[in-house]
């Protein structure tokens, strides 16, 4: 059992935010980490919620049930069919998707995500590692024709100590899932991918760059697999050129272009190098119709947020200096240590320091299938915003 320190639980029950910190923790009485949910406690030993425990872990337990009675048995199971359920409802416009977001999900510490034919699991907590037999069934039974493949998330492994390494649980393949996104087909390397292979949350935003790329130049930055790019070069932009400093990244998008002949190969372009270099490096005269700014997560602890705001302007400085008049320009952060109104602030200041006004045309963030829970702010991590420039 966990027992809260006095006053505490009043607060966590009113706010009813899934994490519980190490902080209003009094101590832990009998129980083993990763045995199964764990009763929270008020500090005279009325229980409040149940968990997920995290001994190590700044965040102690991920609350997944408020109130004296445990969830039922098949609380997970019914979760997950919950997640399955919304999932179909959405209509989306690939074979792609995220199927259960963690909290959004109401299902801490546990991502899934399919890929048409792998369904691709990645415990973050030892919780989730020990439902793994659980949940590999009724991911099994939910769609029965799909390999399932096992992403440790290696900083996660470390702090829970969880055991179970990167590999197949169910049926065999190569690491690799070919997918549909829109009209492209596009290859996903699940085993040596960022995150669980692919950005699924940007699926929208994709799907408006081709909307939009229709006789720009556009600059896919900090590109990955250039998904950006090849959306773009499918919507009828003159050119598309990626940049990103990873080889192994810009190699898998060039054969992902060659997955859809229908694209003009001489409108690609694959450039191998920092982002800061490159934009530095441009001569005045070389300007683009239409640039995406996705980096990665500049701050990952709120310690590290003013070199990240620092970072986040000087890049969409530069981004802006490169754009044409009445240029668009697609600007994102994916950390949830800033705030949209910070984001926001620093897009003032770039704007401000290239000395080119621009217009908010339209918010963007991460697609349907990436709920938050309102009682989680921190789910919503990525934010973005959709800009014109005169």
């Amino acid at each position: 059992m966990i027992i809260l320190r006095s006053g505490r639980a009043e607060a966590l029950a009113a706010r009813r935010h899934p994490w519980v910190y190490s902080g209003a923790v009094e101590r832990v009485e009998g129980q083993e980490p990763g045995a199964g949910l764990v009763p929270v406690a008020d500090a005279s030993g009325g229980v409040v919620a149940w968990g997920w425990h995290s001994p190590a872990s700044l965040i102690a337990v991920r609350v997944v049930a408020w109130g004296a009675e445990p969830p039922p048995e098949d609380w997970l199971e019914r979760r997950l069919e919950q997640a399955a359920a919304l999932r179909r409802g959405l209509r989306l416009d690939s074979d792609a998707f995220r199927l259960v977001n963690a909290e959004g999900d109401f299902l801490p510490g546990l991502v899934v995500d399919v890929y048409r034919r792998t369904t691709v699991v990645r415990p973050l907590v030892r919780g989730a590692e020990a439902a793994m037999e659980r949940i590999n069934a009724k991911l099994g039974a939910l769609f029965p024709e799909n390999d399932i493949y096992l992403k440790r998330d290696e900083k996660a492994a470390r702090l829970e100590r969880l055991a179970l390494p990167t590999g197949y649980l169910r049926g065999n393949g190569n690491g690799r899932q070919r997918i549909r996104e829109g009209e492209l087909e596009l290859e996903v390397d699940i085993e040596r991918g960022q995150k669980t292979g692919f950005y699924l949350d940007q699926r929208d935003s994709r799907l408006l760059v081709r909307g939009l790329a229709a006789g720009r130049r556009v600059l896919n930055l900090f590109a990955y697999t250039g998904a950006f790019a090849l959306q773009a070069a499918a919507g009828g932009a003159l050119e598309a050129v990626s940049v990103e400093s990873s080889r192994g990244a810009l190699e898998l998008g060039r054969a992902c272009a060659a997955l859809n002949p229908q694209i003009p190969a001489e409108r690609l372009s694959w450039v191998e190098e920092d982002v800061f270099d490159f934009l530095a490096g441009q001569p005045a005269e070389r300007l683009f119709d239409l640039t995406v700014v996705d980096p990665p997560p500049f701050a990952r602890r709120r310690s590290d947020l003013a070199g990240a705001l620092k970072a986040y302007t000087e890049c969409n400085r530069l981004a802006l200096s490169r754009l044409a008049p009445g240029g668009l320009l697609l600007s994102f952060s994916c950390s949830s240590a800033v705030s949209g109104q910070q984001f926001l602030d620093m897009l003032r200041e770039a704007s401000r320091q290239a000395g080119r006004p621009v217009q908010l045309l339209q918010p963007l963030s991460a697609s349907a299938d990436h709920p938050v829970a309102m009682e989680h702010p921190e789910g919503e991590y990525l934010k973005g915003w959709l800009l014109r420039c005169s």
